[in-house]
């Protein structure tokens, strides 16, 4: 069995191609998960909302926030 492709922007619609849009600009390309979450429409919009909300300025700096989850990425073994 090979692994899923997700969601390619040829089949993606109107609401997924906007947020696709949307995080090319933030991060350059979409990742295989957003590929994935993109499957379940409703998924993929509550998955956008909690990035943004980790994501927003508060207590915790930005560049820590991104340090953190190098750490915890590199930590569970996860490929960057």
């Amino acid at each position: 069995m090979g692994r899923t492709t997700g969601v390619l922007d040829q089949q993606a619609g109107l609401r997924t191609r906007i947020i696709y849009w949307l995080v090319k600009q933030r991060r350059g390309r979409i990742h295989l998960a957003m590929r994935v979450r993109a499957l379940d429409p409703k998924l993929l919009g509550l998955a956008v909302r909690m990035d943004a909300h980790t994501a927003s300025e508060g207590l915790v700096p930005r560049k820590l926030k991104e340090l953190a989850q190098l750490k915890v990425a590199a930590m569970v073994g996860c490929p960057l």
